[in-house]
């Protein structure tokens, strides 16, 4: 079994070598040990260990904090802080880098190797989630592009070559699909784009801290006009029961829509016209929450576990209705608002869709 590659960050050398002693007592290999956040990064790039113990308080233009950043953006491998002491900023400024771990200098080796592994398995889970994300996606997009992409020139062919033949109703036809088309394509760019934007700020901790302080006041104007809009696109206006009240929410208002929009059209699209949609929103406690109901066709455990990876639960059924990614990119992007997003759901008999934010300042 390959032992697990560890690099220690610490300017003390006394503390550092006992550390590697504890390290290699616990069978893992110690790769380097480092004095300051400049050798850190190059000695990491140099052996590509499976984490780094990096001292929170550290020498040099880069500070431990500095240095993880760094080591987040550039090599996506996990970081596990070493303090012993420090003031309440440079404590404030470790949770905004997101560590996979704290551990407090004097610890036991029991301790270290508990944190080690939790550390590592959280990183394995969060790489395989995306790796499956990403492996979806890349699976399923020749096929999302081509088939929209197939209507639009297969129309527009049509209307050049052969419109003197056409009656006015097969032109109003092929219009009517060509905008449809170019309406679904244009969804599915903007959810491309979308997930590439949620990887870079999900791997740069100041931009994600930055998007967290973002706050969209007085929402029930601006939640009324995106369901009214989204309603009215459906022809589904009188389906709508609203139980909208004032809140604010922990949340840019491009990113709020872009959740209130997906989250009704996918309501839409899994339930008949006719039948009633419910949504709500409210303040409660500390957090804003929202709300949405369906009588439709519901969902199985199964494709409520894969909401997260992008898997088209059942092509014959929803290859048209596009429900895969939008939902698991709304997923996404509630969470990197220290959000979550919840699916409660029973087949034949609807789905509800809750969205929980903070209501104001993020709290860390």
């Amino acid at each position: 079994m390959i032992p697990t590659k560890i690099l220690i960050a610490e300017d003390e050398i006394l503390i550092a070598r006992e550390i590697e002693g504890i390290l290699q007592d616990l069978s893992y290999e110690v790769v380097a040990i480092v004095h300051d956040g400049e050798a850190a990064i190059q000695k990491i790039a140099e052996t590509q260990p499976d984490l780094v113990l990096m001292d929170i308080v550290m020498p040099g233009a880069k500070d431990g904090i500095d240095t993880a950043n760094h080591i987040r953006k550039e090599f996506q491998i996990p970081v596990v802080y070493l303090t012993a002491h420090a003031d309440t900023d440079t404590l404030e400024r470790a949770k905004i880098s997101e560590p996979f771990g704290y551990i407090l200098k004097p610890f036991q080796a029991s301790e270290l190797n508990t944190t080690i592994q939790i550390a590592l398995n959280r990183h394995r889970i969060e790489h395989l989630k995306l790796s499956n994300l990403r492996s979806n996606i890349n699976a399923y997009l020749p096929h999302e592009i081509n088939t929209p992409l197939c209507i639009i020139l297969g129309s527009l062919n049509l209307l050049m070559n052969h419109y003197e033949t056409l009656s006015a109703k097969e032109v109003s036809e092929m219009l009517k699909s060509t905008y449809m088309a170019a309406t679904q394509l244009d969804k599915m760019c903007q959810n491309f784009l979308l997930h590439a934007e949620m990887e870079t700020l999900a791997a740069d901790p100041h931009q994600l801290q930055e998007l967290r302080r973002d706050i969209t006041y007085s929402t029930a104007a601006y939640i009324r006009g995106w369901i009214e809009e989204k309603a009215t696109e459906f022809s589904r206006n009188a389906d709508v029961q609203l139980e909208i009240q004032e809140s604010s929410a922990s949340i840019c208002k491009v990113y709020l829509r872009r959740i209130v929009q997906e989250l009704l059209e996918n309501a839409f699209k899994n339930s008949e016209p006719g039948t009633p949609v419910w949504v709500m929103s409210e303040p409660i406690g500390t957090h804003f929450y929202f709300t949405i109901r369906d009588r439709g066709k519901g969902l199985s455990l199964d494709q409520i576990a894969n909401l997260g990876e992008y898997i088209q639960f059942n092509r014959e059924i929803y290859e048209r209705k596009g429900l895969g990614l939008g939902l698991s990119l709304i997923k996404r992007l509630v969470e990197l608002h220290h959000g979550t997003l919840t699916v409660h759901s029973e087949a034949g008999v609807g789905t509800t869709v809750a969205v929980k934010l903070n209501l104001n300042a993020l709290a860390d």
